[in-house]
């Protein structure tokens, strides 16, 4: 028993907190609109059942013409009144629900942008967002279901309690020292078995819920695997034109056909086995309520025979008897749905109350225009979340002011760890990083990152005009926007945009939008990072997707791009380097070396020669000329 209670005040506990983020996501007028439709419908056949029987009554009685006109007047004039309402709670139902499924995803959404970076790159966080996303879209399980949900319930209970009310009177009249079989059940003791009945049909509804619930909860992984392939393979793949090339190439349309059609089939199997799993949980609760209503049944025709009750009331409770083992179905099989999504709402307020560790210091950041802000390592540790092994060693690292730092080393040696650790994405497993000399835990986070313009090596652009994308704002001053393209070598390309700053990036929202080959979206992004203006430029292998002269012209620009601020640049192409003033070389996890490029060439046996002589076999003659033309402004 104890057992039972706990369950229930935690399912209870899990609804009352659904609801509260119904209301709190502006939905809860929604919600209203749905329980006032849903009680309405459930009114309507009461209504007529109630007059019809009065109707019946007077035909076999008085027969007065004035009342007669009278109920009929009234009847009508109910239904009208309750048809109205029903049609304008309708239409402004259907009006508030058109953003529901974007304001749950908001919802997600909102999570995840608050979230500290190391939750972003937990696959298991991803994982189960996905799982949610899936569920969301398959039926509505989760947060909307709540909403869902309420139609049959709301309808069930109203139309349960309605009729009930309207039967109140077959159970007033009642015979009081039953002798028969008919007069058993017309006395009080057939009023008791009805509320037995009643009492055990609860009993059959929450055992029948929590099978539900471990039906779904066991086939909740492979649900979830068979939509997403089911999704991808009929959703994403047709609609991404970006894939267009490969499949007719390769000639790929067959392969996928065949992906897609066994991925159709596993969806069918799927559906068939919940189908056969919940439908005869279904049954039997959908069963009970029509045991009772057969009990009262029996209660009406006893009490008929025995002449307790006349026509009319005949006519009446019969059909609200047919109407409350209705409702009563609807609200069983509506309650149990209700409690078997709970599975889904854990999930989600799992998701929702993943914690942020990150502390938020409260010290301001000086605010200073020479960009006097010295940066340093002392002894950083680091392993990423869940793992053992770690991703840097030791690290003791000064940013002098003003100078353009290269960074570089096998992939899997350190470098982007380091810069995720100084922009504080992560903090430090072991160790300290200052800023003049206090650690930077200590300042305001915000604060701290606009510190910083970054060009990570995965970088994104978004689909908004190319102004707003450079300025990561939709207000921004068109000249300064200009002047970073041109800075990034973008000016020819921005020439030939059809509508300048204004043109959309890729054709996501906008037809007439551009796509931008992979080099120009960089330039884009280092554009973005130079209106930033901020002390820190940090470029993460900012010329991947280059072409060698474009390599070259960026780099050339360097020391103007720059200007006074401190730089630190990551790069494969150890050409680069010849353009900063000291090089950092890691290696498995350290810093094993430390200079400029040609105090670090002359070490033979250093791994920065080996790393420079593995590449230069690669240039052609001209190219190694046009290396050793260090630049005047640099």
């Amino acid at each position: 028993m104890k057992r039972l209670l706990r369950n229930l005040k935690e399912n209870c506990s899990l609804l009352l907190r659904g609801y509260r983020l119904i209301f709190q996501i502006g939905k809860g007028k929604e919600l209203m609109l749905w329980i006032g439709q849903s009680a309405l419908n459930a009114l309507f056949p009461l209504v007529a059942l109630y007059f019809s029987g009065q109707l019946i009554d007077e035909l076999s009685g008085a027969k007065d013409s004035r009342r007669l006109l009278a109920l009929a007047a009234l009847t009508v004039s109910i239904n009208l009144v309750l048809l109205l309402l029903k049609n304008f709670l309708t239409r402004k139902r259907d009006a508030v629900s058109t953003t529901t499924w974007e304001d749950a995803y908001m919802t997600y959404a909102r999570k995840m942008l608050s979230m500290d970076y190391e939750h972003v790159e937990d696959v298991r966080v991803h994982e189960k967002l996905d799982q949610i996303k899936q569920l969301h879209n398959w039926s509505g399980n989760g947060l909307l279901r709540l909403i869902q949900i309420m139609d049959e319930l709301a309808e069930g209970f109203v139309g349960a309690v309605s009729s009930f009310v309207l039967t109140m009177g077959l159970f007033s009249v009642t015979v009081k020292n039953p002798s028969e079989t008919a007069e058993v059940f017309a006395s009080h003791w057939g009023t008791a078995l009805l509320a037995f009945l009643l009492l055990l049909c609860l009993v059959v509804f929450y055992i029948c819920s929590k099978i539900e619930a471990k039906t779904v909860e066991g086939m909740g992984e492979t649900m979830t695997l068979t939509n997403r392939l089911f999704s991808y393979y009929y959703g994403t793949l047709p609609n991404d034109h970006k894939l267009g090339k490969d499949i007719r190439l390769y000639r790929e349309a067959g392969l996928l056909q065949k992906e897609m059609e066994d991925s159709g089939n596993s969806m069918r199997r799927f559906m068939q086995r919940i189908a056969l799993k919940s439908g005869s949980v279904e049954a039997v609760s959908a069963a009970m309520p029509y045991v009772m209503s057969l009990f009262v049944y029996v209660i009406v025709v006893s009490k008929a025979y025995l002449g307790l009750i006349g026509i009319g009331g005949v006519v009446t409770y019969v059909g609200a008897v047919n109407r409350f083992a209705s409702g009563c179905q609807k609200l069983f099989h509506g309650l149990s749905a209700l409690f078997a999504n709970n599975l889904h709402l854990r999930r989600l307020f799992e998701f929702l109350d993943l914690h942020n560790d990150r502390y938020n210091g409260t010290l301001p950041t000086e605010k200073r225009d020479d960009g006097e802000y010295l940066i340093e390592f002392h002894d950083v540790s680091f392993r990423y979340p869940n793992t053992e092994t770690y991703a840097l060693r030791h690290l003791n690292l000064k940013l002098k002011i003003g100078e353009r730092l290269a960074v570089v080393g096998r992939n899997g040696s350190g470098k982007t760890t380091m810069i995720k650790l100084l922009c504080r994405l992560y903090d430090p497993t072991e160790g300290v990083i200052t800023l003049n000399g206090i650690d930077i835990q200590k300042y305001n986070y915000q604060e701290y990152l606009d510190l910083f313009s970054v060009v990570f090596q995965d970088f994104h652009l978004f689909s908004f005009e190319l102004g707003q994308s450079v300025a990561a704002s939709m207000e921004y001053d068109e000249e300064r926007v200009r002047d970073c393209l041109i800075e990034a070598g973008l000016q020819e390309r921005l020439s030939k945009m059809p509508h300048g700053l204004a043109t959309y990036l890729n054709k996501d929202f906008e037809e007439e939008g551009v796509e931008v080959s992979g080099g120009e979206a960089q330039k884009i992004a280092i554009a973005r990072a130079l209106y930033k203006n901020a002390p820190f430029l940090v470029l993460d292998e900012p010329t991947a997707a280059l072409d060698p002269v474009a390599e070259y012209e960026v780099y050339r620009k360097f020391a103007k791009i720059a200007r006074n601020k401190t730089s630190v640049c990551i790069s494969h192409r150890l050409s680069s380097c010849r353009f900063c003033d000291r090089i950092a070389v890691f290696q498995k996890g350290e810093l094993v070396q430390m200079g400029s490029h040609e105090e670090l060439l002359q070490k033979a046996d250093g791994p920065y020669r080996a790393l420079w002589d593995a590449q230069a076999q690669y240039y052609a003659p001209e190219e190694q000329e046009a290396l050793d033309m260090r630049p005047a402004e640099c």
